[in-house]
């Protein structure tokens, strides 16, 4: 079986990466095309059928390192594919239309002469070039539309090189939002606690 070969020889964060890019640049790429909605609708299509097979690999007998990998495939998966479908439910047609630059989308230029330039994330009108920090298989953070709201945020923030404090009661995700966008731009980050 193709996918449980290709977990056996490729780390997590590599694999993970990979999706991240191979699905930002398709939704680009289909929104700036003239038929926007039917190649949404194919991307959509793609990340639907890879759901499907790992959710059925998933269930098989694995070594626990290969399932680890799969669940972080499919919870980043589950997020694109919700992305996607409100692109497509909310008529999006344009890549500069902000409920797309609203997530973070990943670029990868290989015509970069730097090796640490050639991919590139961006979040509204920030933009940072991935870390290639190797971070191993951690826990991935499901992503919804409050973790979306302190991505935006505190990238805004890093982009005019100030800090971001977020807020809130105990328990409720905030350095664990903070640590999955590190782990999101390839960065390692460490957390203190200064009481």
């Amino acid at each position: 079986m193709v996918e449980l070969f290709v977990t056996r020889f490729f780390p997590a964060q590599v694999m993970i990466l990979a999706t991240l890019i191979n699905w930002s640049m398709g939704v680009d790429a289909a929104l700036n095309a003239d038929k926007s909605p039917e190649l949404l609708t194919q991307v959509l299509d793609g990340i639907n059928g890879k759901l499907k097979i790992m959710a059925e690999t998933v269930l098989l007998d694995l070594p626990s390192e290969a399932r680890k990998k799969f669940e972080q495939l499919i919870t980043e998966l589950v997020h694109q594919r919700d992305v996607t479908r409100s692109l497509i439910e909310d008529g999006v047609d344009s890549p500069r239309d902000f409920r797309w630059l609203y997530h973070l989308r990943f670029h990868y230029n290989p015509a970069a002469h730097k090796l640490a330039e050639k991919l590139e994330i961006s979040l509204s009108n920030a933009s940072f070039f991935y870390g290639f920090e190797y971070l191993g298989i951690g826990e991935r953070l499901v992503q919804t539309p409050l973790t979306d709201r302190c991505y935006l945020t505190l990238t805004q923030a890093l982009q005019f090189r100030l800090g971001g404090n977020p807020f809130g009661p105990a328990g409720t995700g905030k350095t664990e939002s903070v640590k999955a966008l590190g782990g999101q731009l390839g960065r390692f980050v460490v957390v203190m606690n200064c009481k």
